[in-house]
């Protein structure tokens, strides 16, 4: 099985029922957690601007970019999974019901691992079902081919 039909069979048809978000991020959909240290959405530049401009607390928040990234996934649960993507690189697009996307890159830098897919919401080191360990890298557990 390839990790896009993994992926799908896994995470369409369900959705974010809850989040975390600290050194890494932490999605919970159904029965698994998606582990990832970052997620991009378009709307974020428009969101920090206006929290710049209308949110004085913004000015001194150490991790800025979090405040505008949690409102959009908070916007995002309970709604359905309807499409799942992976580019050449392994960037993971997760589509939702009404048109809208979280996208899960993988380039971030200091790091050794970029996603995976479990059900512990561990780092991959320690379980993982599909991870990306670097950008164009993908693995599958051999326990699920």
């Amino acid at each position: 099985m390839e990790a896009i039909e993994i992926l799908t069979h896994e995470l369409c048809g369900t959705f974010i029922s809850r989040f975390s978000v600290g050194d890494t991020w932490e999605f919970y959909f159904g029965h698994y957690w998606l582990v990832a240290h970052n997620v991009i959405s378009e709307n974020e530049g428009l969101l920090n601007r206006l929290l710049q401009n209308d949110y004085h607390s913004f000015q001194n928040t150490v991790d800025k970019e979090y405040i505008s990234k949690c409102s959009i996934v908070a916007a995002h649960m309970r709604k359905l999974v309807t499409g799942i993507k992976l580019d050449e690189k392994y960037n993971l697009t997760i589509e939702f019901e009404n048109d809208s996307k979280l996208v899960i890159p993988t380039n971030v830098d200091i790091v050794d691992w970029q996603w995976c897919l479990n059900k512990t919401g561990n780092d991959p080191y320690h379980d993982y079902h599909v991870a990306c360990f670097w950008n164009g890298e993908i693995q599958i557990n051999e326990e699920f081919k």
